[in-house]
Protein backbone atom coordinates (compact mmCIF):
# COMPACT_ATOMS: atom_id res chain seq x y z
CA UNK A 1 0.00 0.00 0.00
CA UNK A 2 1.41 3.25 -0.63
CA UNK A 3 2.35 6.08 1.45
CA UNK A 4 -0.33 9.13 1.59
CA UNK A 5 2.43 12.14 1.95
CA UNK A 6 0.34 15.34 3.21
CA UNK A 7 2.97 17.82 2.65
CA UNK A 8 6.33 17.43 1.55
CA UNK A 9 9.33 20.30 2.84
CA UNK A 10 11.97 20.85 0.22
CA UNK A 11 15.12 22.92 1.21
CA UNK A 12 18.74 22.76 -0.03
CA UNK A 13 21.85 23.15 2.17
CA UNK A 14 25.08 23.64 1.14
CA UNK A 15 29.16 24.03 3.03
CA UNK A 16 32.51 24.31 1.55
CA UNK A 17 33.50 20.76 3.60
CA UNK A 18 31.35 17.56 5.11
CA UNK A 19 31.68 13.88 6.27
CA UNK A 20 29.18 11.30 6.83
CA UNK A 21 31.11 8.63 8.47
CA UNK A 22 30.04 5.03 7.40
CA UNK A 23 29.00 3.48 10.12
CA UNK A 24 31.38 -0.23 9.37
CA UNK A 25 34.22 1.92 9.43
CA UNK A 26 36.96 1.98 12.68
CA UNK A 27 40.36 3.38 12.69
CA UNK A 28 40.07 5.39 9.24
CA UNK A 29 36.78 7.17 8.82
CA UNK A 30 35.39 6.93 5.53
CA UNK A 31 32.42 9.27 4.19
CA UNK A 32 29.39 8.31 2.53
CA UNK A 33 28.49 11.19 -1.01
CA UNK A 34 25.66 12.26 1.01
CA UNK A 35 24.20 12.69 4.33
CA UNK A 36 22.60 8.89 5.23
CA UNK A 37 19.01 9.78 6.96
CA UNK A 38 20.45 9.40 10.59
CA UNK A 39 22.31 12.57 9.62
CA UNK A 40 19.45 14.20 7.90
CA UNK A 41 16.94 13.58 11.27
CA UNK A 42 19.97 14.73 13.31
CA UNK A 43 19.81 18.15 11.54
CA UNK A 44 16.45 18.11 11.95
CA UNK A 45 17.03 17.73 15.38
CA UNK A 46 19.42 20.23 15.68
CA UNK A 47 17.10 23.06 14.49
CA UNK A 48 14.69 21.98 16.70
CA UNK A 49 17.19 21.56 19.04
CA UNK A 50 16.42 18.62 20.62
CA UNK A 51 19.21 17.31 22.84
CA UNK A 52 21.15 14.71 21.43
CA UNK A 53 19.97 11.07 20.95
CA UNK A 54 16.43 12.03 21.99
CA UNK A 55 14.56 12.98 18.84
CA UNK A 56 14.48 9.47 17.29
CA UNK A 57 11.06 8.01 17.78
CA UNK A 58 10.06 11.64 16.69
CA UNK A 59 11.26 11.34 13.43
CA UNK A 60 10.62 7.43 12.94
CA UNK A 61 10.60 5.84 9.62
CA UNK A 62 6.44 5.85 9.81
CA UNK A 63 5.99 9.23 10.46
CA UNK A 64 8.32 11.07 8.26
CA UNK A 65 9.67 10.42 4.92
CA UNK A 66 12.86 11.41 3.87
CA UNK A 67 15.31 11.93 0.59
CA UNK A 68 18.35 13.73 -0.66
CA UNK A 69 20.30 14.25 -3.55
CA UNK A 70 23.05 15.92 -4.67
CA UNK A 71 21.62 19.10 -6.38
CA UNK A 72 22.26 18.74 -10.08
CA UNK A 73 25.46 18.98 -10.88
CA UNK A 74 27.54 19.79 -7.99
CA UNK A 75 30.84 17.17 -8.24
CA UNK A 76 31.86 15.90 -4.86
CA UNK A 77 35.20 14.63 -4.65
CA UNK A 78 36.80 12.44 -1.54
CA UNK A 79 40.40 13.69 0.14
CA UNK A 80 42.13 11.82 3.01
CA UNK A 81 43.16 13.86 5.51
CA UNK A 82 45.22 13.30 8.92
CA UNK A 83 43.61 14.26 12.56
CA UNK A 84 44.25 14.96 15.75
CA UNK A 85 41.66 13.91 18.09
CA UNK A 86 41.87 14.38 22.11
CA UNK A 87 40.68 12.38 24.75
CA UNK A 88 38.20 13.16 27.06
CA UNK A 89 40.24 12.49 29.79
CA UNK A 90 43.58 14.54 28.66
CA UNK A 91 41.68 17.86 28.09
CA UNK A 92 42.66 18.47 32.47
CA UNK A 93 46.02 17.50 31.99
CA UNK A 94 46.18 19.84 28.80
CA UNK A 95 44.95 23.09 30.87
CA UNK A 96 47.54 22.17 33.49
CA UNK A 97 50.37 22.01 30.70
CA UNK A 98 50.77 18.06 31.02
CA UNK A 99 50.11 15.41 28.92
CA UNK A 100 50.22 17.64 25.31
CA UNK A 101 50.85 14.51 23.48
CA UNK A 102 47.73 12.71 24.58
CA UNK A 103 46.43 12.31 21.59
CA UNK A 104 45.56 10.05 18.37
CA UNK A 105 45.70 10.74 15.14
CA UNK A 106 42.71 9.51 12.67
CA UNK A 107 42.51 9.59 8.63
CA UNK A 108 39.47 11.31 7.92
CA UNK A 109 37.79 11.11 4.71
CA UNK A 110 36.74 14.85 3.50
CA UNK A 111 33.98 15.82 1.26
CA UNK A 112 35.00 18.82 -1.17
CA UNK A 113 34.10 20.01 -4.55
CA UNK A 114 36.79 20.41 -7.76
CA UNK A 115 36.27 23.95 -7.79
CA UNK A 116 34.76 26.70 -5.80
CA UNK A 117 31.69 26.19 -5.14
CA UNK A 118 30.49 24.55 -2.51
CA UNK A 119 28.98 21.40 -1.86
CA UNK A 120 24.79 21.08 -2.14
CA UNK A 121 22.56 18.09 -1.65
CA UNK A 122 18.31 18.88 -1.80
CA UNK A 123 16.63 17.60 1.33
CA UNK A 124 12.80 16.38 1.09
CA UNK A 125 11.07 15.91 4.32
CA UNK A 126 7.01 14.13 3.80
CA UNK A 127 4.92 14.22 6.64
CA UNK A 128 2.42 10.97 6.98
CA UNK A 129 -0.32 11.97 9.39
CA UNK A 130 -1.09 15.11 11.34
CA UNK A 131 0.85 15.04 14.61
CA UNK A 132 4.39 14.64 12.06
CA UNK A 133 2.56 17.59 10.14
CA UNK A 134 2.72 19.86 12.64
CA UNK A 135 5.68 19.11 13.27
CA UNK A 136 6.97 19.45 9.45
CA UNK A 137 5.33 23.09 9.71
CA UNK A 138 7.03 24.12 12.78
CA UNK A 139 9.91 23.24 11.40
CA UNK A 140 9.20 24.88 7.79
CA UNK A 141 8.70 28.14 10.29
CA UNK A 142 11.94 28.21 11.73
CA UNK A 143 14.10 27.61 8.17
CA UNK A 144 12.22 31.01 6.75
CA UNK A 145 12.92 32.67 9.55
CA UNK A 146 16.69 31.79 9.48
CA UNK A 147 16.33 30.19 12.96
CA UNK A 148 18.19 27.13 12.87
CA UNK A 149 18.15 26.49 15.97
CA UNK A 150 21.69 24.89 17.75
CA UNK A 151 23.40 24.83 13.73
CA UNK A 152 23.72 23.04 11.13
CA UNK A 153 26.79 21.02 10.16
CA UNK A 154 27.38 18.90 7.63
CA UNK A 155 28.29 15.63 9.37
CA UNK A 156 30.50 17.08 11.90
CA UNK A 157 30.65 20.37 13.60
CA UNK A 158 33.34 21.59 12.36
CA UNK A 159 31.71 21.63 8.76
CA UNK A 160 28.95 24.41 9.06
CA UNK A 161 26.37 24.73 6.92
CA UNK A 162 23.74 27.22 5.38
CA UNK A 163 19.79 26.57 4.26
CA UNK A 164 18.36 27.98 1.90
CA UNK A 165 15.41 27.84 -1.47
CA UNK A 166 12.74 26.23 0.91
CA UNK A 167 9.65 24.92 -0.50
CA UNK A 168 6.49 23.36 0.81
CA UNK A 169 3.97 20.74 -1.30
CA UNK A 170 1.00 20.25 -0.93
CA UNK A 171 0.50 17.43 -3.47
CA UNK A 172 2.55 14.82 -4.32
CA UNK A 173 1.68 11.95 -6.46
CA UNK A 174 1.78 8.30 -5.43
CA UNK A 175 4.21 6.53 -8.92
CA UNK A 176 4.07 2.77 -8.86
CA UNK A 177 6.94 2.87 -11.33
CA UNK A 178 8.97 5.41 -12.87
CA UNK A 179 11.51 5.13 -15.72
CA UNK A 180 13.93 7.51 -14.04
CA UNK A 181 14.52 8.90 -10.46
CA UNK A 182 16.27 12.40 -9.25
CA UNK A 183 17.02 11.69 -5.99
CA UNK A 184 18.45 8.31 -3.54
CA UNK A 185 16.86 5.44 -3.90
CA UNK A 186 16.21 1.71 -2.13
CA UNK A 187 18.64 -1.07 -3.78
CA UNK A 188 15.70 -3.17 -4.01
CA UNK A 189 13.60 -0.72 -5.71
CA UNK A 190 15.99 0.57 -8.34
CA UNK A 191 16.62 -0.91 -11.77
CA UNK A 192 18.86 1.54 -13.40
CA UNK A 193 19.33 0.58 -17.28
CA UNK A 194 22.90 0.55 -17.78
CA UNK A 195 22.63 1.25 -21.78
CA UNK A 196 20.65 5.07 -20.53
CA UNK A 197 23.21 5.88 -17.90
CA UNK A 198 26.96 5.29 -19.54
CA UNK A 199 27.48 8.97 -18.48
CA UNK A 200 26.14 8.51 -14.86
CA UNK A 201 28.15 7.42 -11.72
CA UNK A 202 25.98 5.47 -9.70
CA UNK A 203 26.98 4.58 -5.99
CA UNK A 204 25.82 2.09 -4.33
CA UNK A 205 26.36 1.64 -0.43
CA UNK A 206 25.06 0.49 2.67
CA UNK A 207 23.65 2.97 4.73
CA UNK A 208 21.90 3.14 8.36
CA UNK A 209 18.75 4.64 8.45
CA UNK A 210 17.40 4.82 12.01
CA UNK A 211 18.19 4.39 15.71
CA UNK A 212 16.81 3.85 18.81
CA UNK A 213 18.39 4.32 22.20
CA UNK A 214 18.21 2.33 24.42
CA UNK A 215 19.22 3.05 28.26
CA UNK A 216 22.58 3.93 27.78
CA UNK A 217 23.14 4.67 24.32
CA UNK A 218 22.27 4.44 20.67
CA UNK A 219 20.80 1.42 18.75
CA UNK A 220 21.72 1.11 14.69
CA UNK A 221 17.56 -0.18 14.17
CA UNK A 222 17.48 -0.83 10.04
CA UNK A 223 19.98 -0.43 7.54
CA UNK A 224 19.35 -0.75 3.89
CA UNK A 225 21.20 -0.07 0.29
CA UNK A 226 20.68 2.67 -1.30
CA UNK A 227 21.89 3.66 -4.51
CA UNK A 228 22.21 7.13 -6.16
CA UNK A 229 24.15 9.69 -8.58
CA UNK A 230 27.31 10.98 -7.41
CA UNK A 231 26.33 14.40 -9.33
CA UNK A 232 22.89 14.50 -8.77
CA UNK A 233 21.76 13.71 -11.98
CA UNK A 234 18.62 11.65 -13.19
CA UNK A 235 19.14 7.66 -13.08
CA UNK A 236 17.50 5.75 -15.90
CA UNK A 237 15.68 2.74 -16.00
CA UNK A 238 12.74 1.09 -13.98
CA UNK A 239 12.01 2.61 -10.80
CA UNK A 240 9.43 1.35 -7.95
CA UNK A 241 7.64 3.44 -5.03
CA UNK A 242 8.21 6.83 -6.49
CA UNK A 243 6.26 10.64 -5.37
CA UNK A 244 6.14 13.21 -8.27
CA UNK A 245 7.56 16.57 -7.02
CA UNK A 246 7.09 19.29 -10.03
CA UNK A 247 8.81 17.67 -12.83
CA UNK A 248 10.84 15.60 -10.51
CA UNK A 249 10.59 11.84 -9.45
CA UNK A 250 11.82 11.26 -6.19
CA UNK A 251 12.14 7.79 -4.09
CA UNK A 252 12.65 7.35 -0.11
CA UNK A 253 14.58 5.88 2.39
CA UNK A 254 11.83 4.18 3.75
CA UNK A 255 9.81 1.29 1.90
Amino acid sequence: MPVRILKLLSFRIRGRFAHFRKFYTNSSSLSYFIPPRTAIIGMLGAILQYERDCYYDIFNEDDFRISVAVTSNVNIKKQMQCMNYLHNDSYKLLVKGKGADQHSQCRLEILMTDNLYPIDYTVYIGATNDASLKKLMEIENKLRNDDLGLGVYLGQRQFKAEILHVCMYDHIPYVASANHVDTICIQDFAHPDTTLNNDRHIVVDRMPIHFVKNQKNRVLQSIKNVIHEKSGLRLFGSFENCYQVENKCIAFFEE
